[in-house]
């Protein structure tokens, strides 16, 4: 389905306003702990690949005071990492951006759009030659108000987007996500449902495993569903955990994909078989904080506790 472009366009909770649904969807689902490093209080997202940073490690960060401002720093080393100094990007001023992932010389980042004082529409962010615009992104008719959340890359030229939210454009109340997914940079987009009556959701990970996808959805009791989809056929249900929390960050490695979650204030890792078999639950990782995947960099995430930066499980 060819979705054409749309330049001008400019959950835990029942909120009433797209401010107040962009902090929800992004601190009630992935806002990691502050990063003293730099002077800034939030990491929002990190990826790998981007090959206009010569593949480098890079974080998305949000000024502490304003949860705005944000911008892009190369992250270096691992124990701790340090954050370099922001590069040149100019992101919509309406956009309120949640996780990012590269492909070649694109940077994608996911969000929402704020279109009015109580509506905010899912969306995505194409960053090229450091010019940043909107890009096309198939948002259901079902979601009427909500935000892209988890994003991966599949393949040389392909994405996997979560896009989250409900019916009713003017309450913002995550109920449904949905799958889109691109095997052309973002020309041509198919989506699908992924779950719908989730109540008060607390959102959606996922990661690609290969040509195949691994995602983990929850609902407002923290149960999680895993779904996996090899190549490009409809994601399957492969497994049910109750109580499971919030999830964090999927990351494939190479036998298995982690899922860590945030259990009643602990991080847990739960590992899976690529397929959605489980392999191994732990009550708890030792992970230090929040958690977020690196997307472009298989098997590595990050750690961050407000004090620190660490890149785990990378060579």
């Amino acid at each position: 389905m060819a979705v054409p472009e749309t330049p001008g366009l400019t959950r835990r909770s029942v909120l009433t306003g797209a401010a107040a649904l962009l902090a929800a969807g992004t601190a009630g689902l992935a806002v990691p702990a502050p990063a003293r490093a730099a002077g800034l209080t939030q990491i929002r997202a990190a990826a790998a690949g981007w090959t206009g940073r010569d593949g480098e490690v890079l974080v998305l960060t949000a000024d502490s005071a304003t949860e705005e401002d944000y911008a892009l720093r190369l992250l270096h080393g691992t124990e701790p990492a340090e954050l370099g100094p922001p590069l040149p990007l100019s992101l919509p001023l309406d956009f309120h951006p949640h996780s990012m992932a590269a492909l070649g010389d694109t940077l994608w980042i996911t969000g929402a759009a704020e279109l009015a004082p109580d509506r905010a529409r899912p969306a995505l962010v194409r960053v090229r030659d450091n010019t940043a615009a909107y890009a096309a992104l198939p948002v259901p008719k079902t979601i009427r108000s909500g935000i892209a959340t988890a994003i991966a890359p599949v393949g040389p030229r392909g994405l996997a987007v979560v896009i989250e939210g409900g019916p009713d454009p003017h309450l913002a109340v995550i109920t449904r996500a949905h799958l889109a997914r691109t095997a052309d940079g973002g020309r041509t987009w198919t989506d699908r449902t992924l779950a719908d009556g989730l109540g008060e959701g607390y959102g959606t990970v996922l990661t690609a495993h290969g040509t195949g996808l691994f995602i983990a959805t929850a609902n407002g009791q923290g149960t999680q569903t895993i779904r996996t989809a090899a190549g490009r056929s409809a994601p399957t249900r492969a497994a049910e955990t109750a109580e499971a929390g919030r999830p964090m960050a999927a990351v494939a490695a190479a036998d298995h994909v982690s899922v860590f979650s945030d259990h009643h204030g602990t991080v847990t890792e739960t590992r899976y078989t690529p397929t959605g078999s489980l392999l191994e639950a732990a009550p708890s990782c030792a992970c230090r904080g929040e958690v977020l995947a690196v997307p472009g960099r298989p098997g590595a995430w990050l750690e961050t506790d407000g004090r620190t930066i660490r890149i785990r499980g990378a060579n």
